[in-house]
């Protein structure tokens, strides 16, 4: 017979995002790792993550059959419409132990959310930042991105400073794009969340910052910082930051479990070092924010 006390609790919340964020920058690394979520450990606040739809356990194959064996996955494809990217839901459940539960009477229930994420190629980006001859199907993609309750924005902590200026610009064009199109609907600027997920944090400089993330962003991002306040600002809605990593460290002490390919302006490059210790850093708070609104340090945790 089944314990009542092990069911998890379905909490409501937002559950439709979409994922952007410049070309290489780990989007479908981030979401496979997530789906796939290998060596947790036993003390974690996350207790499972599993795949809601195909599309998400085919996440799962992906980290199988490309991440752990020490490959480079292939870029998402820039399609004619935005309903042709990839959706991945999953269904996330978090030990009641760590949390303020939402039902105090069920305080020893694990709690549970479903999230579905679109992920867009980073072709967007560049498309948003050629604002005077953008594409055909770029209307598809703001139209889309206009029907989710959040952005997940992946950029990578190592690119540069001029990549910082052209995310900036890109995100800027995006606020005026979406603003008109969401300010038709009641409500829908104020409700609006938008989470900056930094990549690679295991990698310097972010690994300095790993406490400190605001002092990271007006280091290294100045400028997508002034975007996203005024675009809070502006909307009334939510903004947060995060630090991610998809690979997560090896050893003792801890040094990125990555092995180097390449680098240019926006960012470094590689693969896996050591797939039997791999452990994803930091996903879940991201997605745990956008979904309920609320912070949890322990999500955080990315030692």
């Amino acid at each position: 017979m089944t314990n009542a006390s092990n069911i998890p609790l379905d909490i409501a919340g937002n559950q439709d995002f979409r994922v952007i964020g410049p070309r290489r920058s780990g989007k479908t690394a981030f979401m496979a790792a997530l789906a796939r979520w290998p060596n947790a450990k036993s003390d974690s606040p996350i207790l499972s993550v599993d795949p809601y739809n195909d599309e998400a356990g085919e996440l799962i194959n992906i980290a199988q059959d490309i991440l752990e064996d020490g490959k480079e996955l292939a870029g998402t494809q820039y399609g004619n419409d935005a309903e042709d990217q990839p959706t991945y839901s999953l269904l996330i459940t978090l030990k009641a132990k760590f949390f303020n539960h939402p039902l105090p009477a069920l305080k020893n229930q694990p709690i549970r959310l479903r999230v579905s994420c679109r992920e867009y190629s980073g072709e967007l980006i560049k498309e948003l930042r050629n604002i005077a001859n953008p594409g055909s199907h770029l209307v598809s993609y703001l139209d889309d991105c206009a029907t989710a309750s959040g952005l997940l924005i992946l950029i990578d902590s190592t690119a540069t400073k001029t990549s910082d200026k052209e995310y900036a610009q890109a995100l800027e064009y995006l606020q005026r794009e979406l603003n008109e199109r969401l300010s038709i609907n009641t409500g829908g600027l104020q409700n609006y969340r938008i989470a900056v997920v930094f990549t690679k944090c295991e990698q310097p400089p972010a690994s300095g910052y790993w406490q400190n993330i605001d002092t990271f962003l007006g280091l290294k991002f100045p400028n997508v910082k002034t975007t996203l306040n005024k675009w809070r600002n502006n909307w009334g809605c939510s903004t947060n930051y995060f630090f991610c990593s998809t690979f997560g460290t090896k050893g003792t002490p801890p040094k990125p479990n990555f092995k180097k390919k390449n680098r240019d302006s926006g960012g470094t490059y590689g693969v896996i070092d050591k797939p039997g210790v791999w452990r994803p850093l930091g996903l879940v708070a991201p997605l745990y924010w956008l979904a309920t609104g609320k912070e949890d340090n322990q999500l955080r945790d990315i030692n």
